[in-house]
């Protein structure tokens, strides 16, 4: 019960260090090495991406370029790193499942296929709900779960009014 608990807690700090850093890389400035570093990743157009095989550089978490690369290490990878040198087993259960996330489900499966969409992403930032940070990059900026968009107020879903217009046009 207690590993479960430290896993939960673990878990979320992972997840808030990930939020707020991925909300600093999104403080327009040529000053903020976050933002520069960031921006590389809203280039990329994932609206007609397909899952599939990673490529092998993918496996050895190097995903593509620099920038891209320093993004995933610095805003996902490092807390987890951190509780790994803090906290072993309970920290290399969690690097487990980023691993696979991130080299497996992240780019194209998960985050960025708009075709998930409803109820499921209330709760993980996958899909539809990802997608809308890329669409409007002033809210959205939890990984893996809904939860500090939130809890900080910085969730944005497009209104049936805004959808309706679109739908119009």
């Amino acid at each position: 019960m207690v590993f479960v608990l430290k896993l939960v807690g673990y878990y979320l700090l992972c997840n808030l260090y990930s939020y707020v850093m991925h909300r600093l890389a999104h403080i327009p400035s040529k000053k903020n090495p976050l933002f520069i570093i960031h921006r590389e990743h809203h280039k990329n157009k994932y609206d007609d991406a397909k899952p599939s095989l990673p490529d092998w550089p993918n496996y050895f978490l190097w995903f593509g370029n620099l920038h891209a690369t320093l993004d995933v290490w610095i805003t996902l990878t490092l807390p987890h790193i951190i509780v790994i040198w803090l906290d072993p087993i309970p920290g290399l259960v969690l690097f487990v499942i980023h691993y696979f996330y991130e080299v497996f489900l992240a780019a194209t499966v998960l985050d960025h296929n708009p075709r998930i969409k409803g109820p499921i992403t209330k709760f993980l930032a996958v899909g539809e709900y990802h997608m809308n940070h890329h669409y409007h990059v002033k809210g959205n900026y939890g990984f893996y779960i809904t939860f500090w968009d939130f809890v900080f107020g910085t969730v944005y879903r497009k209104s049936q009014q805004q959808q309706r217009r679109k739908n119009r046009a």
